[in-house]
This record gives C-alpha cells, structure tokens and sequence, in this order.
C-alpha cells in the first residue's frame, strides 16, 4: 500500500514538473512574439491582423 502512494506521489510530481516547464515555454514563446510586435519586427500581414 505504501509503495502504492509512493509510485502515484512520483508520477503526479512528475507530470507537474512537466506541465510547469510547458507553461513556461509557452508565456516565453507569448513574450517573444509581443517583443517582436512591439519593435515592429513582425510581417506586414501578421501586423495588420494584430492591429
């Protein structure tokens, strides 16, 4: 039974680690495109759909 909850504690830390790392990947790659938008770096056609 222990072992049990031990087995289940360590995936469950594990799948939030995971989840944690792509939510940050994910708030970087929407900072980079904001930054990028912002500069005026973006193709013309993203610009005017952004605007």
């Amino acid at each position: 039974m222990l072992s049990r909850t031990a087995d289940h504690l360590f995936w469950m830390s594990r799948y939030t680690e995971r989840a944690e790392k792509r939510a940050a990947g994910a708030l970087s790659t929407q900072h980079r495109a904001r930054a990028q938008h912002v500069r005026g770096s973006l193709p013309c056609s993203i610009k005017e759909a952004a605007c």
